[in-house]
């Protein structure tokens, strides 16, 4: 019942919040009209710095739930509090690489294929991270078996 249990929380808390936002995309193709502009819709979708919209609030999610059960769990209060303050430079982080993505992104009229997207990977990055830290604060100190 314990896995069920976190796949449950890992589905409604990581999965939804990060690819509810994309899962639409693809019907993008659906309208005659529209195919040929559709192609690349995720790519684009997250291209400045978009996804970090998401991992913004599942690191404030995650500070919330942790500083709940900082003064009431019997759990690890040392690793709750360094999991707490990296939640908050996450999004720190995060607001920051928005802000640049927003930048990049007003500056430049028509996208740009010549060299990497560095704000493209580090949302991605920051938004992995995040995710990660999320479900193992959940597991490891809030849920510890």
């Amino acid at each position: 019942m314990r896995g069920l249990e976190q796949f449950g929380w890992f589905v409604f808390n990581i999965a939804i919040p990060l690819l509810a936002p994309l899962a639409l995309l693809p019907l993008l193709k659906l309208p005659t009209f529209f195919r040929e502009y559709a192609r690349g819709a995720v790519r684009r979708a997250m291209e400045h710095g978009q996804l970090l919209w998401t991992a913004i609030p599942m690191n404030a999610s995650a500070g919330y739930v942790l500083g709940q059960h900082l003064n009431s769990s019997p759990a690890d209060r040392a690793g709750m509090w360094v999991m707490l303050c990296s939640h908050v430079t996450l999004i720190v982080l995060a607001s920051v690489f928005v802000l640049l993505g927003t930048m990049e992104a007003s500056l430049r009229s028509e996208p740009s294929s010549n060299g990497p997207n560095w704000i493209l990977r580090a949302s991605i990055a920051l938004t992995t991270t995040t995710a990660a830290m999320h479900l193992g604060g959940y597991i490891w100190l809030l849920r510890p078996s």
